[in-house]
């Protein structure tokens, strides 16, 4: 377990003593170096049943996992931390922030760099009419002063995974704006990861105009094609529940047989899921929005989520889909993160009745295909 050596493995400080060379945007070069391969830790701050269980933000990964990440070479990693852990009111919960602080050197102490993922799924309310999101712009500034003079070459603040502002894209724009200058009044050092709308969609990052703001990096996520990546999923639109064994590549041939078996309100969204012919081609359209965007405005750009659930979707046809995501990544050079290490959209890490770690063998095997591993250290993958 992590917690039994904690106090003598972790760093006795964070703070960076040296002035950081910068790159691109003025953003730190030592960060930059570490936006390669990276995973979401999606499980230790968010999604918790308990958030004020101290035994589990204590022993949540083990030194397996810590193992695992250097053998995927994983220089990064998205950390999910949601409103219901660490906030409270506009302020930060002091509890849950000594827990990210112990998790936070942990990294560090495996050359990790972090993103502090600020993960709302809706719960603050920010695009709603007239709301009132004072609160938000207070969480920030009191994390910017918990930080500040730490972790300049090691963290980034991201603002909000996801805003979604489907209406009033204006609205988050200036919020982000204002929060970004916020952050800066207290900490002119930190670099911040913001995003467009339409849940960080690559689309909207096109239509962002680049913030004044230096020492910035851009994100976006991919979940396309949606019909595949999020069949069966509870969290999904009616029409997309109660679909399985949706294939990709598609195809008009792919989908007919099973077309007439599903809801009628399912069945025109399939059909025309097999018409537009979704394959490794349109995967690196999509990224390339991304990254094309990124060169024009010379500013870093990094995917930050994407992910294939893999509960009813032909594992062929999974392992066609992350194949073709890497092979994209890989030819853009555009750093990602997996959503994610702990979920069953990427590696969906799981302890075993024994202790070891499990991890999904098809994403093992075709978005990490250069982990070259003896039989014995398959990275528990059985």
């Amino acid at each position: 377990m992590l917690m039994a050596v904690a106090h003598a493995q972790t760093p006795s400080s964070t703070k960076d003593d040296s002035k950081p060379v910068l790159g691109l945007n003025n953003v730190p070069q030592e960060l930059l170096n570490h936006l390669t391969t990276g995973v979401n830790v999606t499980r230790w701050f968010g999604y918790v049943n308990n958030p004020d269980d101290t035994n589990f933000y204590l022993n949540y990964l083990k030194t397996e996992d810590f193992a695992n990440f250097r053998k995927l070479g994983v220089r990064f990693v998205r950390l999910v931390i949601t409103p219901k852990v660490i906030y409270d009111n506009g302020q930060p919960k002091t509890t849950s922030l000594t827990y990210v602080d112990w998790a936070l050197d942990w990294f560090k102490s495996a050359d990790i760099a972090v993103i502090f993922d600020f993960h709302d799924g809706g719960e603050l309310k920010l695009d709603a009419s007239d709301h009132d999101n004072s609160g938000f712009v207070t969480f920030w500034q009191a994390i910017a002063k918990h930080y500040l003079g730490q972790r300049e070459n090691s963290m980034i603040f991201e603002l909000v995974n996801e805003p979604v502002f489907r209406t009033n894209p204006d609205v988050w724009y200036a919020l982000q704006e204002k929060t970004v200058q916020a952050i800066r009044a207290i900490d002119p050092n930190r670099t911040i990861l913001v995003s467009g709308t339409g849940y960080s969609s690559a689309d909207q990052l096109t239509k962002l105009k680049p913030l004044p703001e230096k020492n910035l990096i851009y994100t976006f996520h991919n979940y396309d094609p949606f019909l595949f990546t999020h069949q069966s999923a509870t969290w999904a639109s009616d029409n997309v529940k109660p679909l399985k064994d949706i294939p990709f590549p598609s195809s008009p041939e792919a989908v007919a047989k099973m077309i007439d078996e599903l809801p009628e309100a399912s069945q025109a969204e399939v059909r025309s899921y097999g018409e537009k012919h979704y394959d490794a081609a349109y995967l690196l359209g999509q990224l390339k929005k991304g990254a094309d965007w990124g060169r024009q405005n010379n500013v870093p750009v990094l995917l930050g989520e994407f992910g294939s659930l893999p509960r009813v979707a032909p594992p062929d046809s999974r392992a066609r889909w992350f194949a073709a995501m890497r092979a994209a990544s890989t030819e853009l050079k555009l750093p990602n993160s997996i959503w994610g290490y702990d979920d069953a959209m990427g590696l969906g890490r799981r302890l075993q009745p024994d202790g070891t770690v499990w991890l999904d063998p098809v994403t093992l095997k075709n978005y990490y295909p250069d982990t070259q591993l003896p039989a014995k250290e398959s990275l528990s993958a059985k």
